[in-house]
Parts: C-alpha cells; structure tokens; sequence
C-alpha cells in the first residue's frame, strides 16, 4: 500500500467514526429531550396522547382560579383525560360545540367577574395563565354540557325545570364569635365524684327550666359568678379546640352537657352567635314570634299558635332593635330581648327568605339545571373512563 492510499484510508475512517460518534450523541440526544421536553408525552388516552406541555398549561389556569398548587397538578391531569374521552364520545354521536357557544360562556364568565378581557387576561399573566388555555377550557365545558343535553334532556322530568316557585333560604355566614356564660366548679370544694354529680344534677334543672344565670351565681366558682356566669363574646377561633368542636353545635339559647376536666367540671351556655365578616345583605323577609318569658321552654315556631306568629315582612321594615336581635339568629334560634319599655320577653326566628327578582330567579333556575346536568355529566365520565385505556407515562 503506497504513502497515498494509506493516507486516504485513514481520512476516510477517521470521518466515519466521526459520523457514527455524531450520530450516536444524536441519539442519545433526542431520547434524552423526548424524556425532558415539555411537549412530550405525559399520558395515553386510548390512542390519544396529553402532552406534559398541556398538564403545564392547565395547572397555571386553575391556580389562577383559585385552585392550589398541590392540587393543580392532579386535578389537570384528570380534567384533560375526562376531556379527550368526552371529545372521542362526541365524535362518535356527532356533538360539536359552536363558536357562538364559546362566546356566549367565555362573555358570562367575565361579567360574573366584574371583569374585562384586558383585566382578565392581566390577571392570568400573573400565574403564568393564557386566554387560550381558558376558552379551551370554557369550550370543553360547553362540550360536555351538549353531550348530556342530547343524552339525557329527554328523560328529564318537569321537576328538573319548574322552579317558578322557588324561594331559597337566605344565606347565613358562617358566624365567627359567640356570646358565651359559664358555670365551673373546681374538685377541690366535694371531691371529683360528688362535683361531678352537682353537675349532672345542673344540667337536669337547666332542662326544667331553671335559669342558668342563677345557677352560676350559686354554684360556680369562677370570677364571672356575680355575673350569672356571662363571659360576653369571644372568636371562636380564640377557643381550645376541644371546647370549640362542642360549643359550635349548639344553637342560641342552648348549654353544653357536662365537661370533665382534670381538675373541675364545667357547663357553657350560648347566649348568641354574630358573625364579624362584612357580607352583603340581598333583601329578604323575615317570620319570627315573640313569646313571654313564662314561655321559655318554647324552642320552635311550629308550637307556637299562628296569631303570635309575625311576617312574613321584610327585614327593612322591622324595628331596629328587633331587626338587630333577629340577624344574630338562624331559624329555629330565639333570644332573650328587652323592648324600649323595658319588657322582657323571648324572639324566635321562624324563617329567613331572600327576595328574588324575576331576573334572579332565571338566574337560580340556570344554576339548578346545571348542578342536575353536573351530576349526569359525572355518570357518563366514569362510564366513559371504566372501557377506556388511561397510561401514565414517565
């Protein structure tokens, strides 16, 4: 072999495993993004693949509505499968969504909000959101929703659409402080098995109607005993959890069965509840009775005879006073109240009911549809998902 061709032999190698090299980074390459890359595959939906890049872009949007971040990942994944296997299904009986529809919801979900398209969409920048990613969002809801229109719309009942009288209860916040009094008398004085015998022996009188306020002051050792017992309002929140998980079922107006401490037994009774969050107050119409205070073992409108029976009249029209009483109560409660004269006597409120508007009743009717519709939206999902093929992939 001369000088030459050995030189051109070993140019020509050299550039092969040059080539084979490359080509094998290459590789190497292209697994390693197809693993890494945001647009590859995050899981099988029968033949249909979501990609990491979709999940990605679902779970900014639902943190952007309010859903956490632990929660976000999970919950994207499970609305993209409900959505491919509700976009197969609709394929196959021939659903489809309109431009027209999209509008019509995405516009909806704005006013609600108070919203523009501008704020709108500065607001999803924050979280990393898209416009994009909402109407599709927006646009699968549609799709679901005319699938179970065609599906079920025919096997409603008139019961599913007759909402012409309905009049829901006013919505009550969750109340946040109480007024609460207390009888507690320590071991010390007779020992821990007559104390707590005193104590179960208050609790009968209280069920007779004796007054627990008279009873603090003869029995309780606490330093709010001269007081008939009143510790006056404290936030829930304040409270041990124990004590709170007790007191917040109780209604006003009501006492606590007896509580064993290491030390003392103790007896508390709910003078009345208040809530110390701002919510509006939609007009509404009120029916409560004003009972003596010989009466008080009444503890419900339906024992008491009609003509004491008072509204319903709407809440703006009350006396302040009475007005005031009434809104620490929710139905059924009462509550000890003095009138200007100085008269004692007891309110009971029998009812609370919002004042809907013709437009607020259509408004209500939409609302119940669609809760009707979510739940046969939720039977044809897990039909859908029980002949499918789901496959996480890594």
């Amino acid at each position: 072999m001369n000088l030459k061709n050995y030189t051109q032999n070993k140019i020509v190698t050299y550039f092969l495993s040059r080539v084979v090299l490359i080509t094998f980074l290459y590789f190497i390459i292209q697994i390693n993004f197809a693993q890494s890359s945001q647009f590859s595959p995050a899981i099988k939906v029968n033949n249909v693949f979501i990609s990491k890049y979709e999940v990605n872009e679902r779970s900014k949007l639902l943190i952007a509505l309010g859903t956490s971040k632990l929660e976000a990942k999970k919950n994207s994944q499970e609305q993209l499968i409900n959505e491919t296997l509700q976009q197969l299904h609709a394929k196959t009986i021939g659903i489809t969504v309109l431009p027209s529809q999209i509008e019509e919801v995405f516009d909806n979900f704005i006013s609600v909000r108070s919203l523009t398209k501008k704020s709108l969409n500065q607001s999803l920048r924050k979280f990393g959101a898209s416009l994009d990613e909402l109407k599709k969002y927006l646009k699968a809801n549609v799709l679901m929703r005319n699938i179970v229109n065609n599906t079920f719309y025919s096997r409603m009942t008139i019961e599913d659409f007759d909402f012409s009288i309905f009049r829901p209860s006013a919505s009550v916040a969750i109340p946040t402080q109480l007024n609460i009094s207390e009888i507690v008398i320590p071991f010390t004085v007779r020992g821990k098995e007559n104390t707590i015998k005193l104590g179960e022996r208050i609790i009968k009188d209280l069920r007779n109607g004796k007054e627990f306020e008279k009873l603090a002051k003869r029995f309780s050792k606490a330093s709010t005993s001269k007081k008939g017992g009143l510790i006056g309002f404290v936030a829930l929140d304040s409270l041990p959890d124990p004590l709170r998980e007790i007191l917040i079922k109780l209604k006003s107006g009501k006492n606590s069965n007896v509580i064993i401490t290491p030390n003392s037994v103790m007896i508390f009774k709910i003078n009345s509840w208040k809530t110390s969050q701002k919510t509006q107050n939609p007009p509404n119409e009120i029916t409560y009775a004003k009972i003596n205070k010989d009466e008080s073992k009444i503890n419900s409108c339906k024992s008491i005879s009609k003509e004491k029976i008072i509204g319903p009249i709407k809440e703006k029209k009350l006396n302040k006073n009475i007005r005031e009483a009434l809104n620490q109560l929710r139905p059924t409660e009462k509550i000890s109240f003095t009138d200007k004269n100085g008269k004692n006597s007891f309110l009971i409120l029998c009812d609370r009911r919002l004042i809907l508007s013709d437009n607020s009743i259509k408004i209500l009717q939409g609302q119940m549809l669609e809760n009707r519709l979510q739940k046969l939206a939720e039977g044809l999902n897990l039909e859908l998902k029980r002949t499918a093929e789901i496959i996480y992939l890594k």
